[in-house]
């Protein structure tokens, strides 16, 4: 499993601007149900809010993973998005986020779920993928750093 799997370029989003939690992952339920047919941007919001309701979805290190359960998503599909100015997401090490990958997962997927939140967090634990991804100017960019599997302070390969 690696990002590419589960990420395009026309889910890739840099630099957008928000004043909130809300309204990113409002921003996002439409930029991605824009890409994806039969997904509609007022369900997906509804569905990213409850989830954060349940819980934050900020990981630490100005790293947001929002995700929710999706009737008709045949498959887990991903969009990352980087923010001009970061948002609270009242993260676990109080630091506003920058960097959102939002997740969207067949309802009935439990176990490729788990291990693409495990694959993300590891990539995200990387310091010089997270500063590349916060450093970059224009959507491919994003894509290409994002998909990449390979940086210098990581242990091995990320996959």
């Amino acid at each position: 499993m690696n990002i590419e799997s589960i990420l395009a370029p026309e889910r890739t989003y840099c630099a957008l601007t928000a004043a909130s939690k809300k309204r990113i992952l409002e921003e996002a339920a439409i930029r991605i149900a824009d890409s994806l047919p039969g997904v509609e941007a007022e369900e997906l919001f509804g569905k990213l809010i409850n989830r954060e309701k349940i819980g934050t979805t900020g990981i630490g290190h100005g790293i947001a993973i929002p995700h929710c359960r999706l009737d008709g998503c045949k498959n887990i599909v991903g969009s990352i998005l980087t923010l001009s100015n970061a948002v609270d997401f009242q993260a676990f090490d109080d630091q506003p986020v920058n960097i959102l990958f939002v997740l969207l997962v067949p309802t009935e997927e439990v176990d490729e779920h788990l291990q693409v939140l495990a694959m993300l967090a590891e990539k995200f634990e990387s310091s010089d993928y997270r500063e590349k991804l916060s450093n970059a100017t224009h959507d491919s960019e994003l894509y290409e750093i994002a998909i990449t599997d390979l940086y210098p302070d990581t242990k091995q390969a990320l996959r």
